[in-house]
């Protein structure tokens, strides 16, 4: 079997000095045990915590925009997103593979007829599984393991201080819009804990097709319940 994917290019989208990355790459540990995310650290000269805000404001912080502004949510794992750098730091991320991958979940927005396939209907404790989920499950939790790993025993940074860099960039987001002050609550970034959405048992039940994209809430396969690592920094 033979499968192509053809997607615009983002070469032509880069100014100069900038380079391209998947973000899944972040997670790359080379045969000496040097992660990938490490080296770039040390090539941008940062600490290791600014460099992670530069990465949460380009990543995190515009999909965080995109749930509370239009209900809007992709899949933004690794292999789905292009980070643009600037001398190894992150400075706008590029999205890719989104065409089943895209839902806006509500009425906010009255879409045109062109796109209008894209809506379903979401529950409203579903809507935060995607920063949940593909966000926070998928690639922060490996990320962070990864530098408090690395940069612990220098004291440069731990588990605690990169969710407390992800939650004030959130925070930040959030003071810089008192216009959705009414959506921050629903859904809650700082909510005590969250729904184990399995993403592996969708795709060993159905192959060829995760969800049913006419009803994706339908299909999800939930097992427990996760602590929130932004919780404790609720009322800080």
């Amino acid at each position: 079997m033979l499968l192509a994917l053809w997607r615009e290019g983002p070469l032509p989208l880069l100014k100069d000095g900038q380079q391209l990355a998947t973000m899944a790459s972040l997670l790359h540990v080379d045969s000496g045990g040097r992660p990938v995310v490490s080296a770039l650290i040390e090539r941008s000269g940062l600490a290791a915590q600014d460099w992670l805000r530069c990465y949460f404001e380009a990543y995190l912080v515009p999909l965080v925009h995109c749930l509370y502004q239009y209900e809007l949510a992709f899949m933004p794992r690794g292999e789905n997103v292009i980070l643009v750098l600037e001398d190894g730091v992150p400075v706008r991320a590029i999205m890719k593979d989104i065409a089943e991958e895209i839902v806006v979940m509500g009425d906010r927005l009255d879409l045109p007829g062109e796109v209008s396939r894209i809506k379903a209907d979401i529950p409203e404790g579903e809507k935060v599984l995607s920063i949940f989920t593909d966000i926070f499950d998928c690639i922060l939790r490996f990320l962070a393991a990864l530098l408090a790993a690395l940069l612990v025993e220098d004291g440069k940074l731990s588990q605690e201080e990169f969710w407390r860099t992800a939650a004030t960039a959130i925070k930040d987001y959030q003071a810089q819009h008192p216009e959705l002050a009414d959506q921050f609550a629903r859904p809650d970034l700082f909510a005590p804990d969250f729904e184990l959405s399995c993403l592996n048992r969708l795709q060993l039940r159905n192959n060829q097709q995760m969800l049913d994209l006419a009803d994706p809430s339908g299909g999800l396969q939930m097992a427990g319940r996760l602590a929130n690592p932004l919780a404790r920094f609720a009322g800080k």
